[in-house]
């Protein structure tokens, strides 16, 4: 069988850690076991492991996993490795693999009560670790949703304080007053919500009421996966509390109270990079009363088990977050799978308490998952006008609809473009045609930046509007974006942004020797976090003095720049969260594993004035039929909480 996986790891086909990680186990595993049993052990550790990779938490043992072993179902290959594979375990069926390996030192079928570094449960096969990580979150919100039964406010105070937050009345459901309600009574809350849809703009009143009633003795922290992300956390916060203060004139105490700066959640959990072990946990657990996550979408299930982990059973977590966007670069789709019950109807103690509180008749049932009541989606859009081309193409996209969504690239002209890859052209001429657009667009800020330049206008000198120059032309520089699906190819990030540097070069709007000079003009995004110089993974700069690059309103010297790349071109994943005026975005002329609903959607959801769209239409469509559906377990547990221990 090590035969085998081996030759799969020379083409390509697995990874060296899957080869590694079944090798391992060979080595381990007992002599006296028969041949069969051995191979299958050897062979289910690569699959293992080849799984994770691919963003699963645990590999369902089903009839699609016995014709489909590491995508070879989808493959041709000269030799067939699938009749290779079953002969070494004597073609044994997937659902007695698991009966099979029964008593195997590498493999538990009880894992609460017995370590091994696999497990089974759920007829799946995990890592332990990762069963072990899937189990203590499902475990945590078990323990969470006991504790909201009993209020700590009676319902009467809490109508008094939304009804000061929430004035208007309308016949329908305002969500958002139901979002902060719901928060209220329980202690573990996911408010979810497309772009515009006005999550922390809810969660911003919703700190407001909780510091009202608790007299403004809480200790509230705001977190969010990335720098980037904390970042457009702590002004979106900012701005909603500048906006209430002014409208309500809510007190500076209670304005106060409320945190205006975010950290990642590495930081918030002292996550050490070398071991990966952090600082707050079960034993040393953080001192706060409320915990705000945002962009929990991007959240993998390993980083969210150490969150709760760190967290004390009396702490209110509040999750924000899209489903429909892209699920965490690594494995899980944590909040994917906890906003599975958004669109059921709440049970009926939970409506009859949001009756009490918003007024609002809500649906409800006599019988309702439990994770129900502590979930709240947010539907309307400020981002987007309900007649916006943009926002009817994302609607579409969220229904696999992909014929429908090409329509309104015609009905809405203005607002859509749709570039079509032509049947005669090849790859060489889509990138120029990208290339050729972004010269066109990126014109504009170094056009400028040259015409300042010339007017010898400096830098931090503030212009009627009261912004300096450097944020002038940064605003210029982030109207514009181009998106694209992959990283390497050459319609892949890395060669797109050399290709655009290199044609601006050509047309005189850059000047430089190497790609990798800080020339004047230089768009760069940063690749890791630097809390010395406060650079986070995701901001984007502007090099536009010698040796001084512009981050809004801050310099700092290119010597003290983290790591970085080019950003003319950003990949879709790192786009999320940002938004965009006029937003490109490019896809693969041919079909490729990253293509998804999920990918078309978060580019598309970018945009706030104008798309334009690089693709074939069959890949178009192809992408928007395509749903990811990572496989785990969690969404299991959470169906039925008695499988869950106490």
């Amino acid at each position: 069988m090590l035969g085998i996986l081996h030759a799969l790891n020379k083409h390509n086909l697995i990874s060296l850690g899957d080869y590694y990680f079944a090798k391992l186990i060979a080595d381990k595993q007992p002599d006296t076991l028969p041949e069969a049993t051995k191979n299958l052990a050897i062979l289910l550790a690569a699959v293992c492991s080849w799984h994770y990779a691919q963003g699963n938490t645990c590999v369902a043992l089903d009839t699609p996993l016995e014709r489909n072993l590491f995508g070879l179902g989808y493959r041709a290959t000269d030799v067939d490795y699938l009749r290779d594979i079953y002969q070494k375990i004597d073609f044994l069926p997937v659902a007695q693999w698991q009966t099979h390996l029964r008593g195997h030192p590498a493999f538990t079928q009880e894992p609460i009560s017995h370590i091994a570094p696999m497990a089974f449960q759920f007829n799946a096969l995990y890592f332990y670790r990762i069963w072990q990580d899937e189990y203590r979150v499902a475990q945590y919100i078990k323990n969470s949703l006991k504790n909201h039964r009993t209020l700590t406010f009676s319902p009467d105070e809490i109508q008094e304080k939304l009804a000061l937050y929430f004035p208007q009345k309308s016949a329908e459901i305002d969500w958002q007053k139901v979002a902060v309600a719901t928060a209220i009574k329980s202690p573990f809350t996911v408010i979810t919500g497309g772009p515009g849809t006005g999550k922390t703009t809810t969660v911003t009143r919703l700190l407001l009421v909780l510091q009202e009633l608790y007299q403004h003795r809480l200790h509230i922290k705001l977190v969010a996966p990335t720098g980037k992300a904390a970042s457009r956390l702590e002004e979106s916060i900012q701005n909603a509390l500048f906006f209430l203060q002014q409208s309500m004139g809510l007190s500076e105490a209670l304005v106060q109270s409320i945190p205006q700066k975010a950290e990642t959640l590495h930081r918030l959990l002292g996550v050490n990079a070398f071991n990966d072990h952090t600082h707050y946990n079960s034993r040393n657990p953080l001192q706060l009363d409320v915990l705000v996550v945002d962009e929990t979408s991007m959240i993998d299930l390993p980083l969210m088990a150490k969150l709760i982990n760190a967290l004390k059973p009396e702490s209110r977590l509040i999750l924000l977050g899209d489903q429909a966007q892209l699920a965490s670069v690594e494995a899980g789709a944590v909040l994917g799978e906890l906003a599975q019950w958004v669109e059921a109807p709440y049970s009926e103690e939970q409506a009859d308490y949001l009756r009490q509180t918003t007024g609002y008749f809500v649906p409800s049932t006599a019988v309702a998952n439990p994770m129900r009541d502590s979930l709240c989606h947010l539907t309307f859009s400020r981002r987007f006008d309900k007649d916006s081309g943009i926002g009817k193409l994302a609607e579409q996209i969220q229904r696999g609809h992909g014929e429908e969504s090409l329509r309104l690239f015609s009905t809405f002209p203005q607002e859509l473009y749709f570039n079509r890859f032509e049947s005669e052209q090849n790859e060489t001429d889509w990138v120029q045609q990208v290339v050729k657009s972004a010269v066109e667009n990126y014109r504009l800020y170094l056009m400028e930046f040259r015409a300042l330049q010339q007017q010898g206008v400096e830098l931090h000198q503030l212009n009627e509007e009261g912004k300096t120059y450097a944020e002038v032309i940064q605003a210029r520089f982030n109207s514009i974006r181009f998106l694209t699906a992959l990283r390497n190819s050459p319609l892949g990030v890395e060669n797109l942004n050399k290709e655009i540097a290199l044609a601006l070069r050509r047309e005189h709007l850059l000047w430089f020797r190497n790609e990798q000079d800080w020339y004047l003009g230089k768009p760069i995004m940063i690749t890791e976090n630097d809390h010395n110089v406060r650079l986070y993974n995701g901001d984007i700069g502007l090099c536009l003095a010698k040796g001084k690059v512009w981050f809004g309103n801050r310099e700092v010297l290119s010597s003290r720049i983290p790591a970085h790349e080019p950003a003319f071109m950003m990949t879709i994943h790192k786009s999320q969260g940002s938004e965009f005026d006029h937003t490109f975005m490019v896809l693969p002329t041919e079909p490729n594993p990253v293509l998804s609903r999920e990918l078309v959607f978060t580019g598309v959801t970018r945009a706030k004035k104008s798309l334009h769209i690089f693709a074939d239409e069959k890949i178009w469509k192809m992408a928007v039929r395509q749903t990811v559906k990572r496989q785990s377990g969690l969404g299991k547990l959470l169906e039925n909480f008695t499988q869950i221990g106490d």
